[in-house]
């Protein structure tokens, strides 16, 4: 792995994160990451394919009616 792959950019993400807490208690990790590379995943494909939700549907693997959900969400 090099340092540009993605598990190795979440690493670093979630170290600095726990870095920056600095001993305080923290719940709801999973969720947050979930979410937070959700979200951007949605919106990279959506701009990548000019706001097409079925196409982007289709690359996401989800139906469009999901998309539409998740685009609402996260306020996309």
């Amino acid at each position: 792995m090099n340092s540009t792959d993605l598990p190795t950019c979440i690493n670093t993400k979630l170290k600095r994160y726990f870095k920056q807490l600095n001993g305080e208690q923290v719940s709801g990790v999973r969720k947050m990451v979930m979410q937070e590379s959700e979200s951007i995943t949605i919106k990279f494909v959506l701009d990548m394919v000019e706001q097409n939700q079925s196409e982007a549907a289709r690359i996401l693997g989800m139906n469009r009616g999901t998309l539409k959900k998740k685009i609402a969400l996260y306020k996309l």
